[in-house]
C-alpha cells in the first residue's frame, strides 16, 4: 500500500472558505490528516510554490478534496489543478474528489466523475464521505481487486460503505471478463465441434434443449436470485452482509450467465446430417441472446457504479443489487422458430 503524509489535501478559492472550514473542522474531529495549505503558512514561505503544490498534490496526500466554484475556475488555485489531474490521469484511479460549490464547470476535469455538493450535503455528510473512502483505501480493495479470503477479509473487516456491493460487483465483473471470449464467440456462431452427431430430423433434441435452457432460468428466478436469498446474503436493512455468501452469490451469477453460454454453445458445437435441423438447431441457440446480453448489461452497470460507490451512497442515491433474470422471447425470433420446426415434419 501506498504510503503518504496526509490522508486529504484541500483545495479550494479563498473567497469560499467560509463553506470549507466547518467540513475541515468535522474532519479534524474524523481523525483525518489534513494538508491545508492556509496552515501551513511558514513551510510554504520562500519556496517555490509550483515544486511546492506539485509535491503536496502527487506525492504526500492520498486525496484531493476539490471545492469546485466560479471563484475557483476565475482565479484560483491553477497549480493546484495541474498537479492533481496530472495525477488522476497518470493513476487511472479516483483521486481528486470534487465538490460542487456551484453550478461552475472545472476545466480538465470529466463531467461524468460524480460529485458531491455543498448545497445539498452538509460539511458532517461530505467527511463522512471523505471517512469511507479512505477507509476502502485501507482494505485496498476496487471492482479489480483479485478475490482472495485475505482481500474478502481486509474489505468485510474496514467496512466501507457500500462494502457488500463492491465485493458482489467484483466476484460478477472479473467472472464475465474470464468469459468474455466464449460470449463474443456466441454472437459470431461459433462452438468447437463436440462430437454429437445428429442423424435424425433433430425434433426430439431441440425439445430437449428448450426444457433445459427453461430449467436454467427457471432455478435462477425461483431459487438463486430470490428476495430472501440477496437478504441472506446482503443483510437486511442496518444488518451487514455476509461476505461468503455474496463471494457466493456473485459467483451463482456468473455460472448462469456461463450455463447459458454452454448451452447455446452445445447447439452450435453438434453436427447435423439434416440441413432443415441445422436451421432450427442455430435459430433455437439464438433464445439464448437476449438473456446473455441482459446480464452482460447489468454486469456493465454494476462495475460503473461500483467506481464512484461512495459519492452515490453519500448523494442519497438507492443502489438496487437485484439480478434481472426475466426470461423473455423475441416475438419474431419465436415465429422463426416455429417456421423452421414447421420444415421439419415436412
Amino acid at each position: 500500500m501506498d504510503e503518504y503524509e496526509f490522508d486529504v489535501a484541500l483545495s479550494y478559492a479563498g473567497e469560499d472558505q467560509h463553506l470549507v472550514l466547518p467540513v475541515v473542522a468535522r474532519l479534524k474531529d474524523l481523525g483525518v490528516a489534513l494538508f491545508h495549505d492556509k496552515e501551513r503558512e511558514a513551510e510554504k514561505w520562500g519556496v517555490d510554490l509550483v515544486e511546492y503544490f506539485s509535491q503536496a498534490f502527487t506525492q504526500r496526500a492520498r486525496y484531493v478534496l476539490l471545492f469546485s466554484s466560479k471563484h475557483y475556475v476565475d482565479k484560483w488555485a491553477r497549480l493546484q489543478r495541474r498537479a492533481a489531474f496530472g495525477r488522476a490521469v497518470e493513476q487511472h484511479t479516483e483521486y481528486v474528489l470534487p465538490i460542487r460549490v456551484d453550478d461552475t464547470e472545472v476545466p480538465g476535469l470529466s463531467p461524468t466523475i460524480a460529485y458531491l455538493d455543498l448545497r445539498v450535503h452538509d460539511a458532517g455528510t461530505i467527511a463522512d464521505a471523505v471517512v469511507q473512502k479512505l477507509a476502502q483505501h485501507r482494505a485496498e480493495f476496487t471492482a479489480r481487486t483479485p478475490i482472495t479470503p485475505k482481500s474478502v477479509a481486509a474489505l468485510a473487516r474496514e467496512k466501507p460503505r457500500g462494502w457488500e456491493y463492491l465485493l458482489y460487483v467484483t466476484v460478477v465483473a472479473q467472472g464475465l471478463a474470464e468469459l468474455e471470449s466464449k460470449y463474443w464467440e456466441h454472437f459470431l456462431r461459433y462452438a468447437p465441434r463436440n462430437g454429437m452427431v445428429e442423424h435424425g430430423n433433430g425434433v426430439d433434441l431441440i425439445r430437449d434443449r428448450n426444457v433445459l435452457l427453461s430449467e436454467i432460468i427457471k432455478v435462477a428466478v425461483d431459487t438463486v436470485f430470490t428476495a430472501d436469498t440477496q437478504e441472506a446474503a446482503f443483510g437486511r436493512s442496518g444488518v451487514p452482509g455476509d461476505p461468503d455468501r455474496i463471494v457466493h452469490l456473485g459467483g451463482l451469477f456468473v455460472r448462469t450467465f456461463d450455463e447459458i453460454l454452454e448451452w447455446a454453445r452445445e447447439i452450435h458445437g453438434t453436427s447435423y446430417a439434416s440441413e432443415p435441423a441445422r436451421t432450427a438447431a442455430r435459430v433455437q441457440a439464438r433464445f439464448a441472446d437476449q438473456q446473455l446480453r441482459a446480464m452482460h448489461a447489468v454486469a456493465q452497470a454494476l462495475r460503473e457504479v461500483a467506481d464512484t460507490l461512495v459519492e452515490r451512497l453519500t448523494a442519497g442515491e438507492h443502489i438496487d443489487m437485484t439480478v434481472p433474470l426475466v426470461f423473455e422471447v423475441d416475438p419474431a425470433l419465436e415465429q422463426e422458430f416455429k417456421a423452421a420446426l414447421d420444415r421439419l415434419s415436412r
